[in-house]
């Protein structure tokens, strides 16, 4: 075979080689997953994303001023969703920052949330992921939640 075919098939093979999902890709997929199960309020299919040992953290800033702290389980989280009355919950993510180095991501994301229409809170949301056994899994989970300020519906 001459030179100049064994670089058509050589090309040839790079173009058939499938697509390999860049990292950035695979968390922001999975970040958008999770948070689409919990807008539908499938917390099967939330708390199946995430790592057993999850661990959740709350800033809250009550209206009235200050801040309190709060830490959740990852039972507590679920059985919130699983238990909560039949409602609209809109959690959308306004813009994300995502860092990752090797099986490691956090992603740093701003958002909103409305129940049944009305603007509740806005803050930032924060997902530590780790990819174990080949898969991204929610491992820490924390939000601040700030009833001022927020952008407008």
């Amino acid at each position: 075979m001459g030179d100049r075919m064994m670089r058509v098939l050589a090309a040839a093979l790079l173009l058939a080689t499938p697509a390999v999902a860049a990292p950035k890709d695979e968390v922001l997929a999975a970040t958008n997953a999770f948070m689409a199960a919990l807008n539908k309020g499938d917390a099967n299919a939330a708390e199946a994303m995430t790592h057993p040992a999850l661990t959740i953290q709350i800033l809250r800033f009550p209206p009235e001023g200050g801040s309190r702290f709060a830490v959740m389980t990852r039972q507590q989280l679920f059985d919130n969703f699983r238990n909560a009355p039949p409602r609209v919950f809109d959690e959308r993510i306004v813009r994300s920052k995502i860092l990752i180095t090797r099986d490691y991501a956090h992603v740093w994301a701003p958002y909103t949330l409305d129940i049944d229409g009305k603007r509740i809170h806005c803050g930032v949301d924060s997902f530590g992921w780790s990819k174990i056994d080949g898969k991204w899994l929610l491992t820490t989970f924390g939000w601040t939640a700030d009833p001022k300020g927020c952008p407008p519906k």
